[in-house]
This record gives C-alpha cells, sequence and structure tokens, in this order.
C-alpha cells in the first residue's frame, strides 16, 4: 500500500535502526506534526522530564503542549511502567540502541479484539533554541485509532482484492496505482499504472489530465463518452465516502489485436487512508450483461456515441426539430418550396424517427438523404403537401423569434399546440448550448416534452405563455444588451428557468394558495408557493434517468446551474417586483451614472444574478411591449383566469379578491394603473440600464395610450 510520502529528515523514524544518534533541532520538531504517528522526546537523566510532543501525541493523550512539558514521565507510573523507562534510559540514552517495544491493547473497533502496538524508542540529541544540548529519548508509535483503522483497512482491501471476481484497482487521487486484482490484469493489461488505462482512453482523450493542458490544434482534448466519465468520476467523488457508477463501452484489444467492445458498469468509491489521510479511489469494473438485459440499451448508446455529429445537423433544421419533438416521420427537404411534393430517396421504413437513423452498408449511422420525388396525387401527396407548407410557416415563426415583434399565438397553430417544447429546441440549437455544454440532446427532448405535457389548460398560465417568455428572454440576451453582463452559462441558466418557471400552474395567485392553506403553500411555508412548487417539480423531473439531459455536466457546475435557476424563478414572484426595481436602480442604473463608481469589466456572480433576475422579470410581462392584437389577447385571457380564481373564491365563501370579481370591472379596465404604478418604473429602470431595450419603452407607451384612450369611452 501506497501511505504517501513524509518528510525526508523524519522519513525513518518509524523503523527501528541500530547504530548513530541522530541530531535533532527544536526549531525543525514542528515537521513532526504533519505524521501520523505519535513522537514524543524524553529525558531521563537526572531529573526526568519531557522535552516535546507531536500534535498527534498530545492529542492521544489528551493535553495540551504546556501541561505535557509540566509533567514528569516518570512520577506515578506503574511497574511496568517505570521498568520500560529504565530500560529506555540505559538501552538507549546511556548504551545508544534503539529498541523496539510491542503492546497488546484492545481494539477500540466494533470488531473487538486485540492490537499489537509497536513503539519506536531512538536516540537523539536535541538542539534546543538557546543553543544546549539535551541527550534524550525519541519516542515514536501508531496512535491505538489509527492502528485500529490501519487494520481494518488493510483486512477489507485484501479481501477485496482477493475475493472479487470482477477487476478491481486502487489508486490515489492523482490517478495513480496502489494496487490490483489478478482479474484486473487479466482484462486491462500488466501495464496498469494510471486510472485512464481502465477507462479506455486514447492518447487523444488522455490529454489534460496531467498538470500541463494543451487544448488547442492538434492538442485538442477529446471528449468522448468515456473522458467525460472519468471527468464526472473525479467530480462527484469530492468528499470522502462519496461513490460514483456509469454504464459505459470499453473498446478492449484481444491477445491476437483484435478489438472486442465491453459494455460495463464502473463503479467507484472514495475512501481514505488511515494513515495519510490523502484520499484512495477504489473502481471496479462489471459486465453489464450479466446484470441486466442490455442489448437494446447497447444499441442506442453505440449509435448516440458514432453518430451524434451526423444527429446533430439534422436537427440544427426545424425539419429536425418536428421530427424529433413531434415523433413523425417527415421526409421533408431542408429547402423544398412550399406545396412542393417530397419523398425519401430510401425506404419508408428506413426515414428518420425519434431516437434512430438509418444505417449504411458498414455499419455507420447516418443520415438518409432526401430529394423531390414524383408520385401519384392522392390522399399520402396532399398530406405530404400540408406538412411541407407547415414546415415553412414554422420557419417562419421561428426566424420571428429574434424580434420583439414575434406572435406566439402563430407558433402555437402551426406546431399543433407544442410551442414551448419546438421553441426551446430550437434555442438550445442556435445558441449552441447543446454542444457547448455536452447536453445529451436524446434526454433534452424527454425533458422538454414532460415539462410542456405538465402544464395545464389555464387561459393564461399555459405552456404557451411560457412560451412567450422563453422568446423574449431570447431577445434580451440577443437584442436586449444584456450580454455584456452574462455568458454562456448564464444563457443556459435563463432558458432553463423561463422553460419551468410556470411549471404545473394551477391558475391560483399565491395569495389564494396561502389563504386557503393549500398543499404548495404548506411546502413552502407560505414563501412563494407557486414559484417554489414550479422548481422543486421540474427538478423532480429533470431527476430522472429519461430527462437528466445534465448528467454529463460536472456536478460543482450543476450545483451553480440550479442556484441560478432557483434565484430567477423565484424572482417572478410579484412580491419580488420592487425590491428587484430598487436592485437594477442602486447596482447598475447609478454606478453608470456615475463615472467614479462604474460596472468592473468582469460582473461578479451576484451582478450576474441581478441581470438574470430583472430579465426574467421582463420577460415575464413580455406581452406589454408585444404588437397590439398580441398583447389584447394576453390581457383578455390573464382577465378570464383572474376571474375564474374569483368564481372559486365565490365558491368558498371566500372574500373575492380585486379584480377577479365578473361582476366587476377587471383587468382590462385597469390597466392604465397597472401601466403607471408597475410596469413603467421597470421598463424605465431597465432601459436606464441597457439602453439597447429602450425600443420596448416605445412599444409599451404604445399599448398604454390604448388603454388610456379605453378610460375616455362610456362604460
Amino acid at each position: 500500500m501506497h501511505h504517501g510520502s513524509m518528510p525526508s529528515a523524519f522519513s525513518s523514524l518509524l523503523l527501528p535502526q541500530q547504530g548513530g544518534v541522530r541530531d535533532v533541532a527544536e526549531d525543525d520538531l514542528p515537521g513532526l506534526n504533519v505524521l501520523a504517528v505519535t513522537v514524543q522526546i524524553v529525558t531521563y537523566e537526572g531529573t526526568p522530564r519531557n522535552l516535546y510532543a507531536n500534535g498527534r501525541a498530545l492529542e492521544a493523550l489528551g493535553v495540551s503542549s504546556e501541561q505535557f512539558l509540566a509533567q514528569v514521565p516518570t512520577a506515578g507510573v506503574s511497574e511496568n511502567e517505570t521498568a520500560k523507562w529504565k530500560k529506555r534510559y540505559q538501552a538507549v540514552q546511556l548504551n545508544k540502541e534503539t529498541i523496539l517495544e510491542r503492546d497488546d491493547v484492545e481494539n477500540p473497533d466494533a470488531s473487538g479484539g486485540k492490537l499489537t502496538l509497536e513503539t519506536v524508542c531512538n536516540p537523539v540529541n536535541l538542539r534546543q533554541s538557546n543553543g544546549e544540548q539535551v541527550s534524550a529519548v525519541m519516542i515514536t508509535a501508531w496512535p491505538v485509532r489509527i492502528k485500529a483503522q490501519l487494520a481494518a483497512n488493510t483486512t477489507y482491501m485484501t479481501s477485496l482484492l482477493e475475493l472479487s471476481p470482477y477487476p478491481l484497482c486502487f489508486f490515489t487521487f492523482d490517478g495513480h496505482l496502489i494496487n490490483c486484482n489478478p482479474a484486473a490484469r487479466k482484462v486491462f493489461g500488466t501495464t496498469i499504472w494510471l486510472q485512464s488505462d481502465i477507462f479506455g482512453m486514447d492518447e487523444r482523450e488522455r490529454r489534460g489530465l496531467s498538470d500541463v493542458q494543451q487544448d488547442e490544434g492538434s492538442f485538442r482534448i477529446e471528449r468522448g463518452g468515456r473522458r467525460t466519465a472519468y471527468d464526472n468520476m473525479m467530480d462527484a467523488l469530492s468528499i470522502d465516502g462519496t461513490s460514483f457508477e456509469v454504464d459505459l463501452p470499453m473498446k478492449l484489444t484481444n491477445a491476437d489485436s483484435t478489438s472486442t467492445l465491453w459494455y460495463c458498469r464502473v463503479f467507484a468509491q472514495r475512501r481514505c487512508d488511515p494513515v495519510t489521510g490523502e484520499p484512495i479511489i477504489m473502481v471496479s469494473h462489471q459486465d453489464v450483461t450479466n446484470l441486466r438485459k442490455v442489448e437494446g440499451e447497447l444499441g442506442r448508446m453505440q449509435m448516440l456515441e458514432t453518430t451524434e455529429k451526423e444527429l446533430m445537423k439534422h436537427d440544427q433544421d426545424v425539419a429536425g426539430s418536428l421530427l424529433v419533438l413531434l415523433g413523425e416521420e417527415w421526409g421533408v427537404a431542408n429547402n423544398a418550396p412550399p406545396g412542393a411534393v417530397m419523398g425519401n430517396i430510401q425506404d419508408d421504413s428506413a426515414a428518420w424517427a425519434p431516437g434512430r437513423m438509418p444505417m449504411s452498408q458498414g455499419g455507420r449511422a447516418e443520415a438518409a438523404p432526401v430529394v423531390a420525388t414524383t408520385r401519384p396525387a392522392g390522399p399520402d401527396v396532399e398530406e405530404d403537401a400540408a406538412k411541407s407548407n407547415q414546415l415553412h410557416g414554422l420557419r417562419e415563426c421561428l426566424d420571428a423569434a429574434d424580434s420583439w415583434k414575434f406572435n406566439v399565438f402563430d407558433l402555437e397553430s402551426e406546431t399543433d399546440g407544442l410551442p414551448l417544447q419546438v421553441l426551446a429546441w430550437h434555442l438550445f440549437v442556435k445558441h449552441d448550448l447543446i454542444k457547448e455544454f455536452n447536453l445529451d440532446h436524446v434526454k433534452l427532448v424527454s425533458f422538454l416534452r414532460h415539462i410542456e405535457s405538465g402544464h395545464l389548460e389555464n387561459p393564461y398560465h399555459n405552456s404557451t405563455h411560457v412560451a412567450d417568455v422563453l422568446q423574449s428572454f431570447h431577445w434580451l440576451v440577443l437584442q436586449g444588451g444584456i450580454r455584456q453582463y452574462v455568458g454562456q452559462f448564464e444563457v443556459l441558466a435563463g432558458i432553463i428557468a423561463a422553460i419551468i418557471h410556470d411549471f404545473e400552474h394551477k391558475g391560483f395567485n399565491n395569495d389564494f394558495l396561502i389563504k386557503t392553506q393549500d398543499e404548495w403553500a404548506l411546502d413552502s411555508n407560505d414563501r412563494s408557493p407557486n414559484e417554489n412548487h414550479h422548481l422543486s417539480s421540474a427538478f423532480r423531473i429533470l431527476r430522472h434517468q429519461d430527462c437528466n439531459f445534465l448528467h454529463r455536466m460536472p456536478h460543482a457546475q450543476q450545483m451553480q446551474l440550479r442556484k441560478l435557476i432557483i434565484e430567477m424563478v423565484l424572482a417572478t414572484d410579484m412580491a419580488e417586483h420592487m425590491a428587484i426595481v430598487s436592485r437594477l436602480k442602486n447596482d447598475i442604473q447609478k454606478r453608470l451614472e456615475n463615472p467614479d463608481d462604474g460596472i468592473p469589466d468582469e460582473p461578479g456572480d451576484a451582478l450576474k444574478s441581478l441581470v438574470l433576475q430583472g430579465a426574467i422579470k421582463m420577460a415575464d410581462v413580455g406581452h406589454l411591449y408585444a404588437q397590439h392584437d398580441v398583447h389584447l389577447a394576453w390581457s383578455e385571457r390573464l382577465e378570464e383566469e383572474l376571474w375564474l380564481q374569483g368564481d372559486v373564491e365565490k365558491q368558498l365563501a371566500m372574500k373575492i379578491s380585486f379584480l377577479m370579481d365578473r361582476d366587476s370591472p377587471g383587468v382590462t379596465k385597469s390597466q392604465p394603473g397597472f401601466f403607471d404604478f408597475v410596469v413603467r418604473p421597470l421598463f424605465d429602470t431597465w432601459c436606464s440600464c441597457f439602453p439597447e431595450s429602450s425600443v420596448l419603452v416605445d412599444r409599451i407607451e404604445s399599448n398604454y395610450q390604448h388603454w388610456k384612450s379605453k378610460e375616455s369611452l362610456p362604460s
């Protein structure tokens, strides 16, 4: 077993050695505190006295350094201890010999039994800081607790290595082999010395594992599935006792130089060396086919590994979005004119479908070419023509997503009621998030499906509203000026936050949930019950194996992403409105107006979070700056949803909330006041911070004047 390195001046203190007296300077004694053993220096000449004890010894004795130095080592001890110190004085201090003492003690571990403790006594000359040299005895020993842990650890590791039928290896945390069993050497060869050897990585995938990283040109690090699994393992094993497992296809080289694909489960656990305190990683491999039937899963994983580039090229087009998201076998050419009849050059059974690709003769999956063909007119031809027209309509909708003139109701129609899935996929691809963060695009599709299907058919808080908020956030990133403060990681957080910010909304506001003691209010202790539920429920979906599209992302990065998403979604609670407006004024607007207190070139995490919170609040009321007909449609939908809550309040004999009584003026009759006291302060502050967004102020002014004109009309 590897036990780390010790200071060279003291590395031999644990072993009995004959001949010679060690010279030890008092100034060097603090270096002994790094040792895992107890060290005491005692002189028995004249009046016996304690001269030094390291940290481990003081801990074992339960005394401070001052108390230890004040004690007389020979006072009040048993006959056995008296015989010991007399022997040390005679043999070690006078005769300059090294002796080894052995004592059997009770094992403090739950297993009980006896432990044999060994104590080494060496003659030393201690040179004190005042220049005086003192002849003394240096006594070193394993603490009982450490000895017990060492014995248990040795027994445990030995048993595992001897009994495990699977490849099993122990590594230092920097990746070097400590020991392995015969099964490991049989599978991976006799030259194992790095963890990367047992992950099946080739030379390009290994690059960057050393201290010196070369990440450009021909030295670019390959981010294959094995390298990603290795990085995720090291990130997951950041704390003692943690474990990690992953199913991984690995290519093994046989004795005849042929290769075999081995689908294995890699299990790793972090343990602590009881002697040095250094982390140790235990890694085992098991044949997954012996654990469960995985033929179909193996084929899927092989397809993902070998066809990712081709699949991503296909999905970058809207046709791919429709194909994957709507589950249709569309055979439509990327640039076909509206009304053209398109077909696949291959048999229809080989057409694209969710999660599969046609295979070439060599076994490599490849995108099936699509070409225009002529067929007899009939129902199938008419259906293809309709699909082609819908595809071009969808392209136009998604092109408009880069503008504030975007009409989400057109997208709702073109996607057959699935606007959120299609727009979300489009934006993940447009911002290059899938490639940059190595997201699992198959699981992303599953996640988006679950999120959209989890939205109720409320008049206002539905998946179409969420798609509208998502587009508004996208516009703020693209043209609204926030890019100077946020990077790709924050864009990823913002898009996910927008997607989930109203997940499973029931159509009731927070005040209603609290007053009725709804389960959501009880779970959140009355603090933003809607927003807290949207978050917790969406993160539970993300935790599902089929939906966790972030599983390749390092754990620390996932935690930072989660933090940003939580902060953004909680910011959509209207109770936080004025606080966020105030922070925008103080932390950004005033600093921009004061030349002596500008914004740093590299904004901190708090400032980035504030910008994201403000952006999602702007996006959440994005219909206020939409074209008039879109804004009016949303206002009427909001009014209807509020009236529905008022209907329930009436049924429960509750006081009907403001603007929620059908028999009284609703939202559409109070818009000017809402604009004056809620909307304008937010937009004016935002556009002072981000002048690129100023067009939005003109837009809300246009809609505001519409509502003002309504006030002057007779009821």
